[in-house]
């Protein structure tokens, strides 16, 4: 053990390390006891951190704390294991290797368990919301509150079906391994969907103040590398789309906050402090898309966001080639979102009139809380320099749910437009 450290520092490591390896060690215990018993695995992992804050505070931070949690865990497996009495049971039934304090966990291992469990969580016989949302909490450790977020609804909704998903798989004892390739590519359209909702909520934080949260966005691309890079998945491009569009977003992070925390808009951000190496690593995921592969929204999003990357600067953005991939976008997926977006790109196209007017036109389908619709309009409108019409429709989205830091944002393009008015 190191030297010890404070309550409050063993505290926020523990919670660090617990954060990167929390999938890991679910996915790893999981097998020893079966699906039908994740919320076991869970709670396992969860009393390993209570114990690793407690144990860390008074006898100092260990050399190695992801190895410290995977022993603790695998530990209070073990006696659970012989406390409920299953261990005859599992060494008849399963063809896993038995569990013993001798075990020892490879990356090998760590990596296959872990997309053994994100395809066993999309099992086909529970929905597809459910599927997204048991793996959210069981492999990404997300919270109740966060997974809310991702799918704009309440925490007693996801509860109910985290509840639904767990007794399905305990009744229909789903498999805990990689399906055959009749059912995979099904699969793996709910778990790319997956990995993208918590990359997006690492990017756009429910949390708090806090616009980004770098450790779910990293969560969210070493998942998706772990299914690039495994041979089951050699002929597939879609985990390699996705990839790009996540690293290519990435690489923007330290240019979208000031030192104080505010928002910068992407018109306004210094590019030298975009990172190149992510973005070159973006670009060679997208160059491994063959050209007769089917096109997804993946490819399509990481298209538009290489645009954004490898522009100079914000006015020799090719604005004709992201109009382009947004009306292919809109074949894909017609929804009011999509739309939106369009209509941003349409603007910088035709002019900020004609932006205007596809807006108004989707007005109606938009979702009421959706406060970007309103920014966006009010955006268009301070172009046009009809500053009056731009800050009532800033003000709208002051009426809707907003975090402190889009709150100030949105006040500062007030100020501006008020400038514009004298």
């Amino acid at each position: 053990m190191n030297s010890e450290t404070s309550g409050k520092e063993s505290k926020a490591l523990a919670e660090h390390f617990f954060r990167l390896e929390y999938a890991k060690i679910v996915a790893v215990i999981t097998p020893y006891f079966g699906l039908s018993k994740i919320d076991l695995a869970e709670d396992i992992v969860q009393d390993t951190l209570l114990e690793a804050i407690h144990t860390w505070e008074y006898k100092g931070i260990p050399d190695n704390p992801a190895a410290w949690l995977y022993t603790v865990a695998k530990n209070k497996a073990l006696n659970s294991l012989k406390r409920i009495e299953i261990e005859k049971k599992y060494i008849e039934s399963t063809t896993y290797p038995l569990l013993t304090s001798e075990t020892t966990f490879s990356e090998e291992q760590i990596a296959d368990d872990q997309l053994r469990m994100m395809f066993a969580c999309c099992n086909p016989a529970i929905s597809q919301d459910a599927q997204i949302s048991l793996i959210l909490k069981t492999l990404c450790g997300l919270s109740i509150g966060e997974i809310a977020n991702a799918f704009v609804t309440s925490n007693e909704t996801i509860n109910k079906r985290l509840v639904r998903a767990r007794k399905v798989l305990k009744d229909i004892q789903a498999p805990f391994e990689i399906p055959n390739d009749q059912v995979l590519e099904e699969r793996l359209i709910a778990v790319h969907k997956t990995v993208f909702l918590l990359f997006n909520e690492g990017y756009s934080t429910s949390k708090g103040d806090q616009l980004i949260n770098y450790e779910l966005c990293l969560e969210a691309i070493r998942l998706t590398e772990l299914i690039s890079n495994h041979p089951k998945f050699a002929s597939h491009s879609s985990p390699h789309a996705l990839l790009a569009l996540m690293l290519l977003n990435a690489s923007r992070f330290k240019a979208r906050m000031a030192d104080d925390g505010a928002i910068i808009r992407m018109v306004d951000q210094d590019r030298s402090l975009w990172d190149q190496r992510l973005i070159g690593l973006g670009l060679q995921h997208l160059g491994k898309i063959p050209d007769h592969n089917e096109v997804s929204i993946y490819h399509i999003l990481a298209t538009i966001s290489a645009y954004h990357c490898t522009s100079k600067n914000y006015e020799s953005t090719n604005w004709e080639g992201i109009l382009k991939m947004y009306d292919v976008l809109i074949s894909i997926d017609n929804s009011s979102l999509v739309r939106l977006n369009r209509a941003i790109a349409l603007a910088k196209v035709e002019g900020a009139k004609a932006g205007i007017k596809e807006l108004l036109n989707i007005e109606k389908t938009i979702p009421p809380a959706y406060h970007l619709f309103h920014t966006t309009l009010a955006e268009l409108y301070m172009e046009t320099e009809q500053f009056d019409i731009a800050i009532i429709w800033f003000q709208e989205a002051l009426k809707l749910k907003v975090s402190n830091k889009e709150k100030q944002l949105i006040t500062n393009r007030i100020e501006v437009c008020s400038q514009g008015l004298k």
